[in-house]
């Protein structure tokens, strides 16, 4: 027999043994089921295996009794998502390939289980031991058993080998991964900060991982109110962490924006993106403000106020978009789309499967293998195309570091030949968009989706109303102090908090009454001039007007000056900007009387956009002079009034000496008749 019919007899021989080894079904332990206990959990396994290569899992079990024994399974592997989903869900299939594997469950010296699984190629040339499973490229279910040495269950789990292909010849699937770094609000209503220390740890240990696995790219959507307060040694970790990785454009909060537009607060929602470009910027690196990623409640208003800002690239929810005709698109969508409305974005739908395995067992390293599982039966569903899945976890997921170590250790290329982590500005920038009939690898027309998010739309107009009552107080304030003022800063954090959407409408509304009470208590400690009467002896004169500042640092007033009978020269039109760098400033103010008596001068003391009215003093000003003119008048009536008595009494005088020569007169007459 020739050397080449031998090989041929033996390839055929194993690909027959192959077939019927797969084929049929192997007995399992006797044991009822039961729900996981919790005894046994994964700690670390072999995230890809290469053909005739070696599948690991190391386990961590406590409280086993004596003679407990880890029993594997390797089951038919599962060729769609459909069928992936089903095996998580409970149906694995029945078919063992190969011998079971069964340890006994006594941890080495670094105290954990280790089990292998030795595999082989089906079409393998080598000498095969009973033992090796062979396998085909393809993601199988494995199933781990902890059973007592009687048989009876323990704890179970199900995690999965993903076996590579043997073809190099392929493109790898990008893998864009979207971290977010954010948690509850960190700043009260009364101005303190108490960032939430579960939080606080679970960053600090995303920072580690990141900065130990700096070579994995992926982008980090960071929450700017969070990160800002985070605890220097914290910040200075996370920004170890996201160095050379893209950090995607972020408001200050999360909050839904579409609502915010909805209720006519257009500017509000740029502040909230402006002052979250900043904080970032400043705390960790310059974001990418053409990346937006979005929950469900994209509008095509909001689509086009983040094409404004100069957003190009948008990642939707799936559930987000329109319906894809299944018929035409019958896999999962792993290529970016254009949105209807908005030429000159494109999008991508983040696949809420994939990011819903954080968190799905309680096991963070066994919910980074079903995710990098489910990666692998989207590979194998169309390994030619050159494609890419987004997995974005939401923004109240909180990722275990556990879980985000063991991702990145199996998204590593070093070893991982079939997926290519990427960040999102990549991902856009080299996969091609699905067409509008299915076609791959930017062939045809290019697919256009229309937004459809989701219909609980929240009624903002009465926050809108608060909002900007208090927005007016803010900016009225900021015309009061230098830019350096340290007040500043935290007043326009209390604005933006409210914009979260996890708050209720009561709780916006303790945030924003709080802020006007605390801007209201500032400028209160800014005191007027005291009550006074001031005494002029002359027409002209000085007012001094004295304002103390107990604020604690400089600070700018208006006085507006109203008096009917006064004149204020060098500000004929009553209006004083008064600088406040000390804490007692005297105001020489000159004053003109336009008449004698008490003339009262009011001054309100304002800020210097006139929007806060912080005092109100009256002041008397008595003048006891008089002007030329009235002392030409006064003289002149004088005159008068004495040329008036004068004429008047020689008037009188004459007519009584007639009075008196009439009567005279008379008398004579009289006796000389008689």
């Amino acid at each position: 027999m020739s050397a080449a019919l031998s090989k041929a007899l033996l390839c055929a021989m194993v690909l027959i043994e192959s077939t019927v080894v797969t084929a049929t079904p192997q007995p399992r332990p006797s044991v009822p089921a039961q729900p996981r206990t919790n005894i046994m959990h994964l700690v670390s396994q072999t995230p890809v295996v290469e053909p005739d290569g070696d599948f690991a899992v190391r386990l961590r079990v406590t409280g086993v009794p004596s003679g407990a024994r880890v029993h594997l399974e390797v089951r038919n592997r599962v060729p769609t998502r459909s069928d992936f989903k089903a095996a998580l869900g409970g149906h694995v299939s029945r078919t063992v390939v190969g011998k079971p594997v069964e340890i006994a469950a006594v941890p080495d010296a670094s105290g954990v289980v280790v089990a292998t699984i030795t595999t082989r190629d089906p079409q393998t040339l080598q000498p095969v031991d009973p033992q090796d499973v062979r396998l085909a490229e393809g993601v199988y279910p494995v199933t781990v058993d902890l059973v007592s040495s009687s048989g009876a269950a323990l704890d179970s789990l199900l995690t999965f080998l993903i076996r590579l292909p043997i073809a190099h010849d392929f493109t790898p699937m990008g893998v864009a991964l979207v971290l977010p770094e954010g948690g509850p609000l960190a700043h009260q209503p009364d101005g303190s900060t108490a960032l939430d220390a579960d939080v606080a740890q679970l960053m600090l240990g995303d920072a580690t991982v990141l900065e130990a696995h700096s070579s994995i790219p992926l982008t980090i959507a960071a929450n700017p109110e969070t990160v800002e307060a985070l605890e220097p040694k914290t910040l200075d970790e996370l920004r170890k962490g996201a160095a050379g990785r893209q950090i995607s454009l972020t408001p200050y909060v999360q909050l839904h924006a579409a609502d915010w537009l909805a209720a006519g607060l257009r500017d509000e929602v740029a502040r909230q993106f402006d002052v979250g470009f900043a904080t970032i910027g400043a705390k960790l690196t310059t974001p990418d403000d053409t990346t937006y990623v979005s929950d469900g409640s994209l509008t095509t208003e909001l689509a086009s106020t983040l094409q404004q800002r100069g957003v190009r690239s948008l990642v939707v929810p799936d559930e987000a978009v329109s319906r894809l005709d299944e018929r035409v698109f019958n896999r999962t969508l792993t290529q970016p789309f254009g949105i209807s409305g908005s030429a000159g974005v494109q999008a991508v739908s983040a696949d809420g499967a994939l990011s819903a395995h954080a968190g799905e067992s309680g096991d963070p390293v066994l919910d980074a293998n079903h995710l990098l599982a489910d990666l692998g039966v989207l590979f194998f569903d169309d390994p030619p195309d050159k494609r890419a899945a987004v997995v974005a976890f939401g923004d109240d997921q909180r990722v275990d570091p556990q879980l985000l170590d063991a991702l990145l250790t199996g998204l590593d290329p070093a070893s991982n030949r079939i997926m290519q982590p990427m960040t999102l500005a990549t991902m856009f920038a080299t996969i091609p968009r699905a067409g509008s009939k299915g076609e791959t690898n930017g062939k045809g027309a290019p697919l256009m989706r229309t937004l459809t998010p989701a219909s609980s739309a929240t009624d903002l107009s009465s926050f809108a109303s608060s909002l900007r009552d208090a927005e007016h107080d803010l900016d009225s304030y900021m015309t009061m102090i230098t830019p350096d003022n340290p007040r500043a800063p935290e007043f326009v954090r209390r604005v933006l908090v409210t914009g979260s959407k996890d708050l209720t409408e009561s709780q916006r509304t303790q945030y924003l009454d709080g802020l006007r009470t605390t801007i209201r208590a500032e400028t209160h400690k800014i005191e007027p001039p005291p009550r006074q009467t001031i005494n002029f002896t002359a027409r002209d004169g000085v007012v001094a007007l004295t304002i103390r500042n107990a604020t604690g640092y400089p600070a700018k007033v208006r006085l507006r000056l109203q008096g009917e009978k006064l004149e204020f020269p060098g500000h004929e039109d009553g209006i004083l900007e008064v600088p406040l760098t000390e804490e007692t400033t005297r105001v020489a103010l000159n004053v003109r009387t336009r008449a004698s008596g008490d003339s009262p001068l009011d001054v309100t003391v304002m800020a210097p956009d006139g929007g806060l009215q912080i005092g109100r003093t009256r002041i008397t000003v008595r003048s006891t002079a008089f002007s030329g003119v009235g002392i030409i008048l006064s003289v002149g009536a004088g005159v008068f009034l004495a040329a008036w008595w004068l004429r008047h009494a020689l008037t009188t005088r004459r007519d009584g000496r007639r009075r008196r020569r009439h009567a005279a007169g008379k008398s004579a007459r009289g006796h000389a008749s008689t």
